[in-house]
């Protein structure tokens, strides 16, 4: 049985070489998780950063404003952002019987 591979790999050098760059500040963990969860399921790997630091969580949060930050590989920014912004403003599907 042959695999079928969706496209070429990176090699662990060359994803090693690739930089992290933040792509959106979140206000809170579960944020973040959620942006993350979608950005993964559309083939993009994505990490949540936290700013805060352990006994501190509370007031770094207000020193910067925000919870964390998400992340990506450089190489993938671009559409994450994209894909962010479309996904955060769509409005859902109303479901038959739900009042408008």
């Amino acid at each position: 049985m042959s695999e079928e591979r969706e496209g070429p790999r990176e090699s662990p050098d060359e994803l090693a070489d690739e930089r992290l760059v933040s792509i959106r500040n979140v206000q809170d963990e579960a944020t973040a998780t959620l942006i993350c969860d979608f950005l993964k399921s559309q083939g993009i790997e994505a990490s949540a950063v936290p700013v805060q630091m352990p006994w501190f969580s509370t007031l770094q949060s207000l020193h910067h404003g925000y919870w964390g930050r998400v992340e990506v590989l450089e190489k993938d920014q671009e559409r994450a952002r994209a894909l962010v912004e479309e996904y955060l403003a769509a409005t859902p599907d109303k479901t038959p019987g739900e009042d408008a």
